[in-house]
C-alpha cells in the first residue's frame, strides 16, 4: 500500500518545480507520526518476560488478545520459548564464522536477501518512472499498475500460497517468471529502439507489470520469511541481522547507482531490463540447488537439512533438494558428516553453558 500510494504522489507532483518537497515532507510527516505513535506503545510480551515483569506482560497480551485465558495459554509458550533459547545460549560472532554448520546457512541466508534486491525490484520501484518515459509511455495507468500488481502479488502469495505450494516452490517460481519477463521486456525495448510505438511501449510496461506481481508473490515477502525459518536458534538473531545488513546495504547500494546509469547510458531501457533478466535467470538454479522445502516443519526439522561442512557434503545437499527439496535428508548422512556433526555438538554443549555461567557470574 505505501509503494502504491508513494507512486500516486510521485505522479502527481513529479512536474511541480517543488515536487520533490512534497515527497519529502511526507516522508517527514509520517515518520514523525510513527515517531509520536511509538510513545503510546507498550513493550512486547515477550521482552517483558524476558526481564521478569511477568505481570506486566500478562495484562499487555490481555489487552492484545482480549481473552485472560488465551493470554495466559500463549504467555506459558513464550516462556517456553525463553527457556529453551537460554538453554542454547547465543553463538559469538567467531563462532558462527569459525563453526561449518552456522557459516554455511548464515551464507545462504545472505545470498537469499543479496539477491532479492539486486535482481531490479529496487530498481523498478524508484526508476521505473524515469524508465517508462524512456520508452514513451506515460499517464496514471501505466505508473499506477506495477505496484499495484506488486501489492495483489504480495496479498495472494503471502496469504494464499505460502503454505499450500511451499516456500522452495514460490522462489523458484516465482524468480522464473522475474527473469522471463525481465528478458522478454529488454528484447522488446531494444528492437523498438529510441522511439517504440504505443504497443511495444505497453508491452514493456505489461512485462513490467509481471515482474512486479511475480516478486510481489514469492520472493517480496518469501526472502524475509525463509531466512527468520532456516537459521539455528543459537545465531538466530546475529544471523538474521547480519542478511538483513547485506539486503540493505551492498544490494540497495550497488542497484541503486547502478540503475540510473544503465538507463541513461549506452544500454538504455532495454539493456537495463536485460541485465536484471539475466541476473534472475541466474538466481533460478540456486533457488533450485540451494533452497529445501520448510513449510510444515519444526525448527527441529529443518536446521539438519542445512548442516553440511564439506563440499561432498554440499552436494549431497545439493542432490537432496533436486530430489526431494530436503537438503541434507536422511540420504545424506555420511560417516564424515556424522563425525564432523558430533564434533561440533560437543563444542556447542561445552560452550553454551560457559555463556551461561559467565551470565550468572557478571
Amino acid at each position: 500500500m505505501a509503494i502504491l500510494g508513494a507512486s500516486l504522489l510521485n505522479y502527481y507532483d513529479h512536474t511541480m518545480p517543488a515536487g520533490w518537497r512534497w515527497s519529502l515532507s511526507v516522508q517527514i510527516f509520517l515518520g514523525a507520526v510513527t515517531a509520536l505513535g511509538l510513545f503510546f506503545c507498550s513493550d512486547t510480551p515477550r521482552f517483558l518476560e524476558s526481564v521478569g515483569r511477568s505481570e506486566e506482560a500478562t495484562r499487555v497480551l490481555t489487552a492484545l488478545r482480549g481473552d485472560a485465558q488465551a493470554a495466559d495459554q500463549e504467555l506459558a509458550m513464550v516462556r517456553a520459548e525463553l527457556e529453551e533459547e537460554k538453554q542454547a545460549g547465543s553463538a559469538s560472532w567467531k563462532e558462527i564464522f569459525v563453526n561449518p554448520f552456522f557459516r554455511n546457512v548464515v551464507v545462504l541466508g545472505c545470498f537469499v536477501q543479496f539477491f532479492q534486491i539486486i535482481t531490479g525490484i529496487n530498481a523498478m520501484v524508484s526508476f521505473g518512472g524515469t524508465l517508462f518515459e524512456e520508452v514513451g509511455v506515460t499517464g496514471l495507468l501505466p505508473a499506477l499498475t506495477p505496484p499495484l500488481s506488486f501489492l495483489i502479488g504480495n496479498t495472494i502469495g503471502g496469504f494464499g500460497l505460502v503454505d499450500r505450494l511451499g516456500r522452495r516452490t514460490l522462489l523458484i517460481w516465482g524468480m522464473a517468471g522475474m527473469a522471463l519477463s525481465m528478458l522478454s521486456g529488454g528484447i522488446v525495448a531494444l528492437i523498438a529502439g529510441e522511439h517504440p510505438s504505443q504497443g511495444e511501449g505497453y508491452a514493456i510496461i505489461t512485462m513490467v507489470v509481471v515482474y512486479m506481481f511475480s516478486f510481489g508473490v514469492s520472493w517480496g515477502f518469501g526472502a524475509w520469511l525463509y531466512i527468520s525459518e532456516i537459521m539455528p536458534l543459537r545465531v538466530r538473531g546475529k544471523a538474521v541481522g547480519l542478511c538483513t545488513g547485506v539486503n540493505w546495504g551492498p544490494a540497495n547500494i550497488i542497484s541503486a547507482f547502478i540503475t540510473p546509469v544503465m538507463i541513461a547510458g549506452p544500454m538504455g531501457p532495454g539493456g537495463t531490463l536485460l541485465f536484471f533478466g539475466v541476473l534472475s535467470t541466474c538466481v533460478v538454479p540456486f533457488a533450485i540447488f540451494c533452497l529445501p522445502e520448510t513449510k510444515g516443519r519444526t525448527l527441529e526439522e529443518i536446521t539438519p537439512m542445512f548442516r553440511f561442512a564439506t563440499f561432498s557434503d554440499f552436494m549431497c545437499f545439493v542432490r537432496g533438494n533436486l530430489s526431494a527439496g530436503n537438503g541434507m535428508g536422511a540420504g545424506c548422512t555420511t560417516s564424515a558428516t556424522k563425525a564432523n556433526s558430533n564434533k561440533v555438538l560437543e563444542e556447542e554443549a561445552a560452550s553454551a553453558p560457559a555463556e551461561q555461567e559467565a551470565t550468572v557470574q557478571v
